[in-house]
């Protein structure tokens, strides 16, 4: 066990420390028991101190001793009250009461008592001097050292018995007994394996130390490169994170239940709930806010020092990441062996305890991702981390999965909830000016056009990854930027370039395929990716982010039937990434983003549709997963694909009972914001118009965020009671004031932060107008 913790000089240094509180000790007792046999075991010192015979001999009562020398501290004075017998008495105290009430011995300042001879007095300082050099100095030795400080703790304890012997006239037989009594214990204790718990008791802050050193060393090793839109890039563009991380919006309920919104700089520091319970960050993001994004800058900022771009993170000894999508995870046991190999196999079964007690950032990345292991290991961590109060954990999941993981959350925890609300508007230009740098480096970013400016403006583009797509849509083809992107326009054109350079690398790497006519290779390419988009929509209804082979067989088979090399495909879509296991290496496939799995989904009931005009929604999407039943709130977002595609891709017309019935199963869902849907459908007046059937005359509408999808909606309603409640920056409110204007009946409940606003919030010049009357 010493040997695998590395420790072996500091073990040493626990042998000896042992060897002095227990053998050494012990034979100082017997020392003083044959020094003053008039003294039964159970007679305490108080009450022995006051015989006369003692008072006429003892040292304790000799003049010049001073008082100083007859003092004891608190500790030594209860042991010499409640243990008569002084069987818990160290061997600090017993060499002073030695000195003090001993028979036969030397004065107590005489020169008898300096270490280095052979007399009685002079043997039990030097013993005493060994324990002091060990108890007081923070060292470490060789075996060489060790051997040479053993061997002479062991004669210098034979002489003590041996003078003691001659002095108070005790037998050879019992000098023999108590001499091998004495060497057994050395022995015994000088060739211990030491077990956990003796490491965690005499080693802990050495060996934690050590084990936190080691820890850094692994955790340097932590991936801080994105890859930026890897699915789209022919050829590998990795940044480090803090070359591309732009600090975003974050929300939060303070203690009197008030929305607050503050920089993502501060979201590890947001404990400001004094507590001393264990911090739970519970953060919300859609697909796209940059969740992952924002754990991997945190893991930099730790491992760099980092500039300040995250705060709180120097108090934490060690942060640990969770990646819930990795069906791998079984256990904080793997946990630790995956993020920390070399520690791991270095301290083995004392990295928990140990862990337990120092400062750590959980870092658990994609609870919506959960697999059966992964969430089996969410759990452990929680249950073994609920009391440990200098541990912090944050968990980043998408809205419509975080209720489910509430429930587990031990009561223990102090839970603070966290939305990331996306880029500020004013970082967006700069934000998209970094990632044009990235795919294009010869473009003149100094002449970024009107229309991106406009555009980014946008509710959607507070999403980081909205905004890379609009800056690689941008730097593939400028022309093609219209300034009305939707989210689902952006992965249209997304999924057009993935196909492009899909064919042309099968063109470049494959000469066989280079014989083939254009258009057949086009229609064979899109029975792959249709065969793809079929998986997608199953592995959305089922929640699944990862793909083994098994899973991907469809894909696997069309490939083989068309001839299109199945590899190529795959990582076209896919993020593979290889899983040494004991069984040798396993390839585990991922969607790179899942709002891609989303879009791709919509795109395969959209296929469906135009092969089978007359079939409904939930028919094919329920056929895709027979024969369980899905539920419709896990597909919200591909709804909303939905709502913007249909009129992309069903020609030459779109039946009306198609949007109707989107709408319907979105209202089924309980979608909390008609205005995204309105924005998602890039305004469409099927849409609109399908909507307002589902809101009664009279009812309160709320209106919260999508501004400007909310003020086209209103348009179309009949007089309606509205409520809004703006928290944050809103890009322009005028339209919404102006359609508020021709409601009959109108309630207008206006919380906006011109009240209280932000650094970095302009509050809308048209509300500040109106609340100045």
């Amino acid at each position: 066990m010493t040997t695998s913790v590395g420790s072996r000089e500091r073990s040493y240094v626990h042998k000896m420390e042992e060897a002095v509180k227990t053998i050494a000790r012990d034979t100082f007792w017997i020392i003083f028991h044959w020094a003053t046999p008039d003294k039964p075991l159970g007679e305490t010192i108080s009450d022995y101190k006051k015989r006369e015979c003692v008072k006429s001999r003892a040292n304790y009562y000799k003049p010049n001793i001073g008082d100083c020398n007859c003092r004891f501290n608190r500790e030594q004075e209860e042991i010499m009250l409640h243990d008569p017998s002084l069987r818990k008495a160290d061997l600090t105290l017993l060499y002073k009461l030695y000195k003090l009430f001993a028979f036969h011995v030397a004065a107590f300042n005489n020169d008898e008592w300096k270490a280095g001879d052979s007399n009685l007095e002079s043997l039990l300082t030097s013993i005493r001097n060994i324990r002091n050099d060990i108890a007081h100095e923070d060292c470490t030795m060789n075996y060489t050292k060790f051997n040479e400080m053993a061997n002479k703790l062991r004669e210098l304890l034979a002489e003590a018995l041996k003078a003691a012997k001659e002095r108070y006239s005790r037998s050879d037989v019992e000098l023999q007994e108590r001499t091998k009594e004495m060497e057994d214990g050395l022995y015994e204790v000088f060739h211990q394996v030491l077990g956990k718990e003796e490491l965690l008791s005499y080693c802990h802050n050495y060996i934690q130390g050590n084990m936190i050193s080691d820890a850094e060393n692994d955790l340097q090793t932590s991936s801080v490169i994105i890859n930026p839109l890897l699915f789209l890039m022919s050829n590998n563009v990795e940044e480090e994170v803090e070359k591309i991380f732009s600090t975003m919006l974050i929300g939060e309920k303070d203690e009197n239940g008030m929305d607050i919104i503050l920089d993502s700089s501060q979201i590890v520091s947001m404990s400001k709930f004094a507590t001393f319970r264990p911090q739970l960050l519970l953060t919300e993001g859609e697909a796209g806010s940059g969740k992952s994004t924002l754990l991997t800058m945190i893991t930099h900022e730790w491992l760099t020092g980092g500039d300040g771009q995250m705060k709180g993170l120097d108090k934490y000894h060690l942060i640990l990441r969770v990646q819930c999508r990795d069906r791998h995870l079984k256990s904080l046991n793997d946990l630790m062996q995956n993020v920390l190999p070399t520690t791991y196999t270095k301290y083995r079964n004392l990295m928990l305890p140990i862990i337990k007690k120092c400062n750590n950032l959980f870092l658990v990345d994609g609870l919506d991702e959960a697999n059966e292991h992964s969430m089996k290991t969410v759990s452990e961590i929680l249950s073994t981390f609920k009391n440990a109060s200098d541990t912090t954990m944050l968990f980043t999941c998408r809205p419509e999965a975080i209720s489910n993981f509430r429930n587990i959350i031990p009561k223990e925890y102090q839970v603070n909830n966290i939305k990331l609300l996306g880029v500020r508007e004013i970082d967006r230009i700069n934000f998209i000016v970094n990632y044009v740098k990235i795919f294009n480096n010869t473009m003149d970013i100094n002449k970024l056009p009107q229309i991106i400016k406009m555009t980014c403006v946008q509710e959607h583009f507070k999403l980081p990854l909205s905004l890379v797509f609009l800056a690689w849509q941008y730097t593939h083809n400028p022309k093609s930027v219209t300034g009305a992107e939707s989210q689902t326009r952006l992965y249209f054109w997304a999924h057009k370039l993935i196909v492009q350079k899909l064919q042309e690398r099968l063109l470049n790497k494959n000469p066989e395929l280079a014989v083939m006519c254009g258009m057949q290779l086009k229609r064979r390419v899109k029975e792959c990716v249709d065969a793809l988009c079929q998986c997608m929509l199953k592995a959305v209804i089922n929640k699944r982010v990862l793909f083994t082979e098994h899973i991907l067989e469809h894909v696997i088979s069309t490939c083989k039937k068309t001839g299109i090399p199945c590899q190529e495909v795959l990582s076209a879509f896919l993020t593979i990434t290889i899983i040494k296991t004991p069984l040798g290496e396993d390839h585990q496939y991922s969607t790179p983003h899942k709002g891609l799995q989303d879009y791709l989904g919509a795109l395969h009931v959209v296929n469906t549709i135009q092969q089978h005009p007359h079939s409904t929604l939930k028919t094919i999407i329920q056929g895709a997963v027979d024969p369980h039943p899905f539920v419709v709130n896990d597909i919200i977002y591909l709804l909303l694909h939905m709502a913007g595609m249909v009129h992309h891709y069903i020609k030459p017309v779109v039946p009306s009972r198609l949007y109707e019935e989107v709408v319907q199963m979105l209202h089924e869902a309980e979608i909390n914001s008609w205005g995204r849907v309105v924005e998602a459908s890039e305004y469409n007046k099927e849409v609109i118009t399908a909507i307002t059937r589902l809101i009664p005359r009279g009812k309160v509408m709320l209106v919260k965020d999508h501004v400007k999808g909310h003020s086209d909606l209103l348009l179309h309603l009949k007089p309606t009671k509205v409520k809004v409640e703006i928290h944050g920056p809103v890009p322009d409110l005028t339209p919404l004031m102006e359609t508020l204007t021709l409601h009959n009946i109108t309630n207008v409940d206006l919380d906006h932060n011109y009240w209280d606003p932000q650094p970095t919030t302009t509050p809308d010049p048209f509300l500040q107008a109106l609340m100045s009357r």
